[in-house]
This record gives structure tokens, sequence and C-alpha cells, in this order.
């Protein structure tokens, strides 16, 4: 019962972690950069005045945000206007994304072949390769997430005190998808290491008061009694 309990949960917080990893992804708001520019506004008096306006950098948008107008967002017209950061990103977050989509089918299948198939002693090595194969691939997920993560928020922080990229009125800070990305990280490991032990931890001990396995020997050694309790008054007539 342990054992089941541990792989639903093993199961929950990698399907969390597959589904943050598609949000963290698409979501356009990787790195903000905020400045002050001429909206055509002029005062009496001849002084122009300047909003602040705000920049959001995603892997596959950019949006703008201007005081009293909405959010524009749209797609990147070419791949000069992406910083090395962003471009390494996408093909990392891209390969994380697959890698997390195939852990959870492995982890699904892993689960219910275990299940139902309990008592196929031959098979269960196969059933417990699923399961495993499942919490390697959240493993190497999560590695391919944290790469453009800290990549970028490097690139950020380093920026930030460059005076040549902060000039006039431009300040440059870490968008809210970096911050998503680490409670992200946190469920894939959690089911990386639940899926990846599972298997070990359960074969080592018996986990469920009334394991199948040992029902179906008890019935076949139950059988080989009876069989042979029914052959003895034949061969003692004989």
């Amino acid at each position: 019962m342990i054992c089941c309990l541990l792989h639903i949960v093993g199961i929950l917080s990698g399907l969390i972690g597959m589904v943050l990893t598609w949000v963290v992804t698409f979501m356009p708001m990787w790195r903000l950069v905020v400045l002050a520019e001429n909206n055509g506004l002029v005062i009496p008096g001849g002084r122009i005045d300047g909003e602040w306006i705000s920049r959001w950098d995603g892997l596959w948008l950019t949006c703008l945000k201007q005081p009293r107008i909405e959010m524009h967002c749209d797609n990147y017209h070419s791949q000069v206007s992406l910083t090395t950061d962003l471009r390494a990103a996408r093909i990392l977050m891209s390969i994380a994304t697959g890698l997390a989509v195939l852990a959870f089918i492995f982890s699904i299948i892993g689960f219910v072949l275990t299940q139902c198939c309990r008592c196929c002693n031959s098979k269960q090595d196969e059933h417990n390769c699923f399961t495993l194969a499942a919490g390697l691939l959240y493993f190497a997920s999560t590695v391919f997430v944290l790469i453009p993560v800290i990549w970028t928020t490097v690139y950020i922080a380093r920026r930030a005190y460059d005076a040549a990229f902060t000039r006039g009125a431009l300040r440059i800070e870490i968008g809210d998808a970096l911050w998503v990305a680490w409670p992200l990280v946190a469920f894939l490991l959690g089911g990386a290491f639940i899926l990846t032990f599972l298997c070990c931890f359960c074969s080592m001990s018996t986990c469920c008061t009334n394991d199948p396995c040992i029902e179906r020997a008890a019935c076949q050694q139950r059988e080989a009694k009876e069989e042979r309790a029914s052959c003895s008054p034949r061969m003692s007539y004989l």
C-alpha cells in the first residue's frame, strides 16, 4: 500500500512539473526591460512628457506595456533580436518539455502494469524499468530546465550593473517565468527521486499486506498439495 501511494505521489509531482514546464516555456515574461520614452504628448511650456514603457522578452514572444494601453505581444521578427541566452533557452526548454511528457507517460505505464500484472513475476523487472526510466527522464528534464534559467538569471544580473546597458532611464529585471521555474524544478526533482528509488525500496520489502504475488504463490502451493493428496490414495491402492 505504501508503494502504491508513493507511486501516485511521484506521478502527481511529475504531472505538476510537466505542466509548469509548458507554462514557463511559453510565458513571455522571462526578462523585463523598463525604459522611459517619448509618448508624443506635448505639455504647455514646450516640455515633452515621458512615461515608463515595460518590455517583456520571452522565448517566443516579446510584449510592450504602456500606461493606459493594453499589453501588445508579437513574435520576434528575426533571430538577431534574440540574445544568446534566450536562443539557447528555446532549444533547452523544448527538450525539457519533451522529456517531461515522455517521463509522465512512462510513469503512467509503469503504474498501470505494476497494479494490473503484479502477479506476473517474470515481467516484474520490466514494469520497474518503466518507473525507473520515468524517474531518470525527470532528472534529465530538470537539468535542461536549470541550464537556461541560471544562464538567463546570470545574464540579467550582469546587465543590471552594466553602465553601458543601463544608461539613461533603463533597467532590467528578472521576469515572472524565472520565479515560476524554481517551483517547477522542485516538482520535477520530487517526481524524479520518488520514481527512481521506488523500485529499490519496494522490491526490498513487502509493502502490501495482501500482496497478490504472495497470495498466488500460496494458491499454487495449496493446489500442489491437493494434487499430491489426490494422487496418494491411488498409489496406496496400487
